[in-house]
């Protein structure tokens, strides 16, 4: 369906494509941060003269993770850093909570998410008693002598469930390795049954998020200590590594930072250098694109957008 043109350019001949095959998202993640390091010292480039382009949002966890580790600055157009999104601190606020279950903060954020039937009220009561006493709000829940008169029946039984469900996640903190601990958290609050319910563009991305975290665990647990090969890297281990990832999302007003956008966002934008990352079947083109020519059709325009983005030199992976 392409419309004849004549492309031109009036720049010198330029670069070939690069190509490279990663064997992971951490993997191409990790190339692609080294290589923006190597083009900057080589080539005298500033941090926004490089982009890197997705097709959908929930890939750019890896690419965040690996700029951080080498403190390249990076700002994320249209959307928000991965570890800000909302599915993603409410699957985090249940891991640090079985973790520390002394962290209030968490306490607050997932003791009603999904909904069950915990109300303002009974928070409000429970926030009062553990001011009272001067201890967590996890604490109240521990000791009888600590337990608020007005709280009663239903709304204590619900709060007393909550708290075994995470005895029970936190009984595994020091056996299973991080990715497994986090899956069984994610299924057995009925978080992930929650945003799979969902099925507007938005929910469903949401819950690929969530899905992509969980691989991102999956990678992180696999790795093996070259000085302790038989040690398991468990939720504690996770928590460390991410709590360095998510620190670091204020943003300072410097512009001289890598973008990272999906391809749409990128449309009229140019930069001297582009990777076009995630080009395997199924993710793009996407998975919903195979059902009809149109839709493939659209995917090659895409991707067009995407090429035609890059100034100086293109690299796809």
């Amino acid at each position: 369906d392409q419309i004849q043109k004549e492309v031109w350019t009036g720049n010198d001949e330029g670069d070939k494509i690069d190509v490279h095959r990663a064997l992971s998202d951490n993997d191409e993640g990790s190339h692609i941060a080294d290589a923006i390091l190597t083009t900057r010292s080589r080539e005298q480039a500033q941090h926004l003269d490089f982009a890197i382009l997705y097709r959908t949002n929930a890939q750019s966890r890896a690419f965040e993770e690996q700029l951080r580790k080498r403190n390249i600055p990076y700002r994320i157009y249209g959307g928000l850093s991965f570890y800000q999104r909302k599915e993603i601190k409410d699957l985090i606020a249940y891991f640090r909570l079985t973790d520390n279950p002394a962290d209030d903060e968490s306490f607050k954020r997932v003791v009603n998410y999904p909904a069950r039937g915990i109300g303002k009220t009974t928070m409000d009561r429970l926030t009062v008693a553990a001011a009272h006493h001067e201890c967590a709000l996890w604490e109240v829940l521990q000791d009888p002598l600590r337990k608020p008169e007005d709280l009663k029946g239903a709304a204590w039984g619900k709060l007393q469930d909550f708290a075994t469900m995470i005895q029970g996640f936190a009984t595994r903190l020091d056996t299973a390795n991080a990715f497994d601990l986090g899956h069984h958290i994610a299924q057995h609050t009925g978080l992930l049954r929650e945003l799979h319910k969902d099925k507007t563009p938005e929910g469903v991305a949401r819950y690929e998020n969530v899905e992509e975290l969980l691989a991102g665990m999956k990678e992180f647990s696999d790795e093996v200590d070259p000085a302790n090969p038989d040690a398991i890297r468990t939720m504690g281990d996770f928590l460390v590594d991410v709590a360095l990832l998510t620190d670091a999302d204020q943003d300072d007003g410097d512009d001289d930072k890598v973008s990272l956008m999906t391809i749409h966002a990128a449309k009229g934008l140019e930069y001297p250098y582009v990777y076009v990352v995630g080009l395997e079947e199924n993710l793009f083109p996407s998975q919903m694109a195979l059902n009809t020519r149109e839709e493939l059709e659209e995917e090659r325009r895409l991707f067009y957008v995407a090429l035609t983005r890059a100034e100086k030199k293109a690299t796809l992976s």
